[in-house]
């Protein structure tokens, strides 16, 4: 990768905070309950004897705070600290892969480990196996090769936004910082390693003193590398958040049934570092044996990381296990239409967390409607989701979202079809794949999904052509809530329509399983009807099948595709063949998409990066990548070199355009500044490269 300085979230499974490293300056550092970062210090450096002490460029100077308690006694904030250096930029190379994060700079190497594996549900696992699968701690290594050397390396590890020394509650048996009780780092205690406190600490070490300043808000670790000798130091980051955290549904979380305080975190994360280190060797691994290109590689670390760190495993009052994913910046709690994208690394790694959201929205966020038509005439509707469960850590009422509002068409409007489509389509992905019993247990939602889902087309194509009465005067949106018609509307859209043909596939699959063979029926009849319809709008001369079915639109979009994944996953090959039952219909799509990947279409003309939508340069990475494995792997359409060119064109979205914001899926497609959806977790769709 040709760019090194980007922020990359570092976290644990389901603790809900970070350690924002990497882009040059002071961005990054400890965040609890959020993504964004707080933008402190992070110091990383080496001093030999008699020479600066110097530091990777990931700080910046401060103000001496000493200035306004002592006048005259110490430099002030204008004079040049001559000993503190900077490492040049361009000495340092790094390394982002699946579960670690390298940096290096001549005999210098920094390491985060951010470890992560297949997770049981943990009402089948004893107190030990959840203690280590819900651990809020992640690693830190910092190594010195000092083999060549005749004099003591002295090795400096500091963070800003901490303000006190563990060394001071553990009996010094850990050495390191802490922010009051809430995140910290720390290491075993040993003859070679020292605390510092204060502000601008790196000045006093650089001058080979230990700062002991406790109005301070830095602590850095000095580490002591002998000559002759190569050494690294294990330091254990970690966060504790105990008691009630939410509203609206009482909750804490998992882990502080566990574990009684910050300190007996990072205690037995020191005492089972091996086996994260192990778990996290086996992941890079794994990434590093795929086959996939670096760019590709890159884009799936990214994406995994920033998804971790959005996690957060809860119990309720009624001791019950509740997993929320949060959406990046906004805060949202398990938005159904990133959940459907997020089910594909969940399904992989931790698939009872896609069993737990559905039956969560099952009880406590499905509501019945009624729709109404274009006219305004109103019918009957039926069972629907909403698209949230609330926002920053607050629960919503029973039946309704954060985001969703009356009387609107476009942003923040309801979006009950697609929601509905959304449930039966992760439904159907986990029961077949995952849990019969499941399936057997909610065969009357199935039927009311299908029920609900007919009674949103009423012109007997299948096509949904109607909005949710919960809109009141508005009109219902899709996920795609900030691109223009193409994507944004529900009604006669041909995205919702080829996801509602997924959906009586998927359908048809469940029926069949649960010998339900007349909704089997049923439901397979209307597939081929939406397929028809769909494949009826198909235009010869400009070789696409228009974005709306209304209205004249003729906007062409990429997301045609995009519901082909579902079959695909449920292993109903058949359903998606060139050759199979939809054979028509899987070749028009896959004439629909050779047209418009094209540049000045769905192609940017100026970055050469996908659009998509023609007349959208809003673009989003992660149904990017969604997109791109439906038309790799399951079209099997032969871009040959143009597919690294693409792939490399995303990365470079990501580490430059939207360096300082971790993962980013909203980008203009000109050149990938960012747009919205920062600090995302949704990316990992490209899980499916795997």
């Amino acid at each position: 990768m040709e760019s090194k300085f980007y922020n990359t979230h570092h976290s644990a499974f389901g603790s809900y905070f970070s350690f924002i490293m990497g882009k040059e300056g002071a961005k990054g550092g400890f965040v609890l309950n959020d993504v964004k970062s707080p933008n402190n210090n992070i110091y990383i450096g080496y001093k030999k004897k008699n020479e600066n002490l110097n530091l990777m460029p990931y700080f910046e100077r401060r103000e001496r705070q000493e200035d306004q308690f002592v006048i005259n006694e110490v430099p002030t904030s204008n004079e040049k600290v001559g000993t503190v250096q900077v490492i040049n930029e361009e000495s340092i190379s790094r390394e982002l892969n699946w579960a670690s994060d390298t940096f290096k700079t001549g005999d210098l190497e920094f390491k985060l480990i951010t470890a992560f594996k297949e997770v049981k549900n943990p009402a089948e696992m004893t107190d030990n196996e959840i203690k280590l699968a819900l651990l809020p701690a992640i690693f830190g290594e910092i190594s010195f090769d000092n083999t060549s050397g005749d004099e003591e390396v002295l090795l400096v590890f500091g963070v800003e936004g901490v303000g006190r020394l563990l060394s001071e509650t553990t009996n010094n048996e850990l050495l390191g910082g802490a922010r009051d009780r809430r995140f910290g780092f720390a290491c075993r205690s040993e003859d070679s390693i020292e605390e510092s406190i204060g502000w601008a600490v790196p000045d006093y070490i650089a001058k080979g003193e230990r700062s002991s300043n406790k109005l301070g808000t830095e602590v850095a670790l000095t580490m002591k590398v002998p000559a002759g000798t190569k050494k690294s130091f294990v330091i254990a980051l970690a966060a504790y958040r105990e008691g009630c955290i939410t509203s609206g549904m009482d909750a804490s979380f998992g882990y502080a049934k566990y574990f009684k305080n910050l300190e007996e975190v990072l205690e037995f994360a020191l005492e089972k570092q091996d086996l994260f280190f192990s778990e996290a060797e086996t992941r890079d691994n794994e990434l590093l044996a795929s086959g996939l290109n670096e760019y590709r590689r890159f884009n799936v670390s990214q994406a995994t990381h920033s998804y971790y760190a959005n996690t957060e495993l809860l119990i309720n009052n009624k001791n019950e296990y509740v997993w929320v994913v949060n959406e990046g910046e906004y805060l949202m709690m398990n938005t159904f239409d990133l959940t459907i994208d997020q089910m594909f690394l969940e399904l992989k790694f931790h698939p009872w967390t896609v069993k737990n959201n559905l039956d969560l929205y099952l009880s406590r966020y499905s509501y019945i409607d009624s729709v109404k038509d274009i006219h305004g005439n109103n019918y009957k509707g039926g069972i629907s989701f909403t698209h949230d469960m609330g926002i920053g850590d607050m629960f919503s009422p029973k039946e309704y979202s954060s985001y969703e509002r009356e009387n609107i068409s476009g942003c923040f409007s309801y979006m009950t079809s697609e929601q509905l489509l959304n449930w039966i389509l992760c439904g159907s992905c986990y029961g077949i794949n995952n849990d019969y019993k499941w399936l057997v247990n909610n065969k009357e939602i199935f039927v009311k999904c299908l029920e609900s889902l007919k009674a949103r087309a009423l012109n007997e194509t299948g096509i949904i052509d109607t909005d949710s009465l919960r809109c009141k005067a508005g009109t219902e949106i899709t996920t795609y809530d900030s691109l223009d018609i193409s994507l944004g509307q529900s009604r006669n859209n041909l995205y919702l329509g080829v996801k509602t043909w997924a959906a009586y596939v998927c359908l048809q699959n469940v029926f069949q399983k649960l010998d339900m063979k007349a909704q089997a029926d049923n439901s397979c009849e209307l597939s081929f009807k939406v397929a028809h319809e769909i494949s009826s709008k198909f235009d010869e001369e400009k070789g696409f099948i228009p974005a709306v079915f209304e209205n004249g639109n003729n906007s062409a979009i990429i997301p045609a595709v995009e519901g082909l994944i579902y079959p695909f996953i449920i292993n109903d090959l058949d359903a998606v063949d060139e050759n199979g039952r939809f054979k028509a219909f899987i070749n028009i799509l896959t004439k629909h998409t050779d047209s418009i990947l094209k540049p000045g279409i769905c192609i940017d003309s100026t970055s050469g990066g996908w659009k998509l939508s023609s007349t959208s340069n809003n673009t989003w990475l992660s149904k990017i990548f969604l997109c791109q494995v439906v038309i790799q792997k399951v079209l099997k359409m032969d871009y040959k070199e143009q597919w690294a060119k693409w792939d490399e064109i995303h990365a470079e979205w990501l580490t430059n355009s939207c360096s300082e914001l971790c993962a980013v899926d909203q980008v203009y497609s000109e050149d990938g500044r960012a747009r919205g959806s920062r600090l995302y977790p949704r990316l990992v769709t490209n899980i499916l490269w795997l």
